[in-house]
């Protein structure tokens, strides 16, 4: 192993060993939140814990900037279709097939002109991008709740723990030779209540793929590891009631390492999953490719239509990189990909 490699993997398990406290934290900080909260935070330093000390006052200042910022409007559907209009206006929904998918990969490619690095993909995705109208983000494949304010506070408290873990190695590059940086790729292999539908080993936690927030969605970890890298499946027989050791806490039912259906969030995984087949027709081994059943995501996405919460995603999503997932846009052009 060389010595880049053996650096980041112990960061890796420095922060892991450190996850306890790091919990502890947030949980101390949380439980200081009040209306007026960064600035009580600020004012009893002294207070906090000592593990806190050199990452409290950056945080706290992110915090206020971030889980303060609200939309009166969850949103608008008005100026969405306005943009939404201007996106495509050049493209004839009327081509034949071939031309229609050709078209629009070029136009999905080419507009993505803001290629997110992981770490500000999480904090947007976290902050904003995959809240629901009650305001809170939900697990995609369970339905949990979670809280906006606790998942933007975890993402300050990891990140800042490993930028000080990075300070001790100045010469250390990216793992991965597609520009990753040090702290994306510490923060990727974390995966901090975030999913990635195309599982980050399918292409080698590579940049732009991997901070694409078309197809990351908030997902307990609980979920996440359970899920892993394995294939969407539809298992005639899944209800709620089967063996426990396929079930867990409502994430969904998995069969060994090969095959595994969500509880929730059959369509938005759809549509994503045909977003980034489109977007990245090249990026994956074909290996990889021959575990997509597109018959089943198409069948996935014809029963769960597109929701609002989707569309704000993907309003907001258009506004961050500059492209669009056409298949929440235009639902009926799925099947341009059979």
């Amino acid at each position: 192993m060389n010595p880049n490699q053996q650096a980041y993997n112990d960061i890796l398990q420095r922060i892991r060993a450190m996850e306890k406290q790091l919990q502890a934290d947030i949980a101390y900080f949380m439980q200081n939140l009040t209306k007026d909260a960064p600035i009580y935070a600020a004012q009893h330093k002294k207070l906090m814990p000592a593990s806190l000390s050199d990452m409290f006052e950056q945080t706290t200042k992110t915090f206020k900037a971030t889980a303060r910022d609200t939309q009166d409007v969850y949103y608008d559907e008005t100026p969405d279709n306005q943009l939404k209009t201007a996106y495509y206006q050049n493209i004839s929904f009327d081509a034949t097939n071939d031309e229609l998918l050709g078209n629009i990969k070029h136009l999905v490619a080419n507009t993505h002109k803001n290629q997110l690095p992981y770490s500000q993909s999480k904090k947007e995705l976290h902050s904003r991008v995959d809240l629901h109208e009650d305001g809170k983000a939900r697990s995609i494949y369970s339905g949990k709740s979670l809280e906006r304010d606790y998942l933007i506070a975890q993402d300050l408290f990891y990140e800042a723990a490993v930028r000080k873990e990075l300070t001790k190695y100045d010469t250390l590059r990216a793992v991965n030779a597609q520009t990753m940086t040090p702290l994306d790729s510490i923060l990727a292999a974390l995966s901090l209540n975030v999913e990635h539908v195309i599982p980050q080993s399918w292409f080698d936690k590579a940049s732009p793929m991997v901070g694409d927030l078309h197809h990351l969605f908030t997902c307990e970890m609980n979920c996440n590891s359970f899920r892993s890298n394995i294939p969407y499946y539809d298992f005639e027989d899944y209800n709620p009631s089967a063996a426990k050791e396929m079930i867990r806490n409502d994430c969904g039912k998995r069969d060994g390492e090969e095959r595994f259906e969500p509880q929730n969030g059959k369509g938005a995984v759809a549509r994503a999953t045909m977003y980034f087949l489109i977007r990245y027709p090249d990026k994956l081994p074909k290996e990889r490719i021959r575990l997509i059943d597109m018959a089943m995501l198409y069948k996935w996405h014809q029963e769960n239509p597109v929701t609002v919460y989707e569309k704000r995603r993907n309003w907001l999503i258009h506004q961050l990189q500059g492209n669009r997932n056409p298949f929440i846009d235009y639902p009926d052009t799925a099947n341009i990909l059979l």
